[in-house]
């Protein structure tokens, strides 16, 4: 990275002492309103701006032209909300997002790619008195879902990154208070192109915020009768229509349970699994020709514990495991390919949200054939503040990776995929504006070709009004 890039960088990063509040990371979902009197008028917005830098993550080798890729990117928000009466409302939000690459390769407009302002949040909510048994609440439109963990349905638009994450669609909530169980069901359909369910503002664009027109249904419930345990289950079936290269076709069935519990003041705990059938076109299967279609048989699993001390420095441990099942090549006519869904965002790390395009046919954070073993440190030195630091080590189920598409990448003798490490620290100074760095390296093992270290790098300023 040249000097004037570090400079920016730096200087990026002492605005964050000036002035930041940070979320959630890289969530999207619209602000929880609390019901206000009748005709209620609120509207709010922010503005993000990051600087991001991957070395290798794309090429997984060093050596490789364009191997670095670093760019600005600009995400500015705005939303308004109406309350027609305490229990009816409609909530619009636009986003737009442009981008200024450093590696000209990457892009053809000179550096500059304009990601024009669409329509991110656009829904009318309902929902009954909460007085009654079990209160009903109704949300049809454009929304953001996030559902448990985020593990299989927390970005409905993976291809453009943390710009958009919507759904669109229909949800409903029924709770029912005498068995302390939520009822939800939700229909969906996403298109791959942000303009064909709603206009753009600005000049319509060719880019995908998905790889294929997909249709979604998920029946999901949540049970908390045990004390201090949270029993969740569910139901969802994907289907997918092909329409960038990159895209898929077929149809995955998933059954899965939750738990969560807090068995004490210092100790929680989550575990989650889920299995999958269904069918799935595969135009190519490394190492095998062309294939046709394959009947689906993939399960996966992921299993969280934490530690709370409660001291002045709010030090807490948590110990992650991870397992998605890997497509054996040998055999015919399965597919044993674990299928994340609609949790495709970089929850398991940036450099492997990149370096798993190369392996999956060109699809960002199609995390699939994995297992990780690892530990996060969170510590909160100052006010405000946090440090997070993680390592995890990277496993492949199976030696073959039959979806890539650069099959020189990979050795094919050896399941170990690396060490990742990991440090984000975050800082709030004001109610409206926070701070962010990010960095990570992973070393790549055996699985792969040329034993490189790829890395990421975030420096972020956050605006919120």
């Amino acid at each position: 990275m040249s000097p004037n890039r570090n400079l920016i960088v730096a200087l990026l990063f002492l605005a964050t002492a000036a002035f930041a509040q940070e979320k959630k990371a890289e969530s999207n979902a619209a602000p929880k309103l609390s019901p206000p009197p009748a005709a209620a008028f609120t509207f709010g917005g922010d503005v993000r701006l990051r600087y991001e830098a991957y070395d290798s993550a794309q090429t997984l080798n060093a050596d490789a032209p364009f191997h670095i890729r670093d760019y600005f990117r600009l995400r500015t928000r705005a939303w308004v909300n109406y309350n027609f009466t305490p229990t009816l409302s409609v909530f619009g939000r636009l986003a737009a997002e442009p981008r200024y690459w450093f590696n000209n390769a990457t892009v053809a407009s000179e550096g500059r790619e304009w990601k024009y302002a669409l329509v991110d949040n656009l829904f009318v909510k309902w929902a009954t008195s909460q007085s009654v048994s079990a209160p009903v609440t109704l949300v049809v439109g454009r929304q953001d879902i996030q559902l448990g963990d985020q593990w299989l349905v927390g970005d409905g638009t993976p291809v453009d990154g943390s710009w958009t994450t919507f759904f669109d669609g229909a949800r409903a909530t029924i709770d029912v208070k005498s068995i302390k169980t939520k009822f939800d069901v939700m229909v969906f359909g996403e298109q791959a192109h942000p303009k064909d369910d709603c206009p753009m503002v600005g000049r319509p664009s060719t880019y995908v915020v998905t790889e294929q027109d997909e249709v979604g249904a998920i029946l999901y419930a949540s049970n908390k009768l045990l004390k201090n345990i949270q029993l969740d289950g569910y139901f969802m079936y994907k289907e997918d229509h092909k329409v960038s290269s990159a895209g898929n076709n077929g149809d995955t069935n998933t059954l899965g349970l939750r738990i969560a519990g807090t068995p004490s003041d210092h100790w929680q705990y989550t575990a989650e699994g889920a299995y999958q059938w269904g069918h799935r076109d595969l135009p190519v299967r490394y190492p095998m020709t062309i294939m046709g279609e394959c009947d689906v048989a993939a399960y996966g699993g992921i299993a969280k514990l934490t530690y709370i001390f409660k001291d002045k420095l709010s030090n807490q441990v948590t110990l992650l495991g991870e397992y998605l099942s890997g497509d054996d090549p040998k055999s015919i006519g399965k597919d044993e390919m674990f299928d994340v869904l609609w949790g495709r965002y970089p929850r398991v790390g940036e450099t492997w949200a990149v370096a798993f395009s190369a392996e999956s046919g060109g699809r960002p954070s199609q995390y699939q054939n994995l297992g990780r073993l690892g530990a996060t440190w969170t510590i909160s030195p100052i006010k405000d503040g946090s440090i997070a630091t993680s390592y995890f080590a990277m496993f492949a189920p199976e030696k073959t990776p039959t979806r890539t598409s650069n099959a020189s990448l990979y050795s094919r003798d050896s399941n170990f995929r690396g060490h990742m490490f990991q440090v984000i620290a975050k800082q709030k100074f004001t109610k409206s504006i926070s701070g962010l760095l990010f960095a990570e390296a992973s070393l790549l093992g055996d699985y792969y070709t040329h034993k490189d270290t790829i890395t990421f790098v975030r420096a972020e300023v956050m605006y919120t009004f």
